[in-house]
């Protein structure tokens, strides 16, 4: 029945089981890597609520390396996760 409903909706299977996978983050490039650096410390729903510039985004990722313990990112990945959160979550996307 919920297969039937979720179908109904007019979401392919294959992006239901994708969003739950990533707990509704959206879709796009940067969407699992910036799903398992944020997770091990936090809900997820902690970064869709948020609507930050770039720069408040790169801070806040310094500071969860700086002072929180979250390891740090490879360059190339931190560009990744900052593109990914600025393009999805950033201050002027609309929610």
């Amino acid at each position: 029945m919920a297969a039937g409903l979720a179908l109904s909706a007019g979401r392919p299977a294959a992006t239901l089981a994708q969003d739950d996978e990533f707990q509704g983050l959206a879709e796009g490039r940067g969407q699992e890597e910036t799903y398992y650096a944020c997770t091990p410390c936090h809900s997820i729903h902690m970064v869709k609520q948020q609507r930050l510039s770039r720069a408040r985004w790169e801070k806040t990722l310094r500071w969860m390396v700086e002072e929180q313990g979250m390891p740090e990112l490879e360059p190339e990945e931190q560009a990744l996760v900052l593109d990914y959160l600025v393009s999805h979550y950033g201050q002027d996307v609309p929610r």
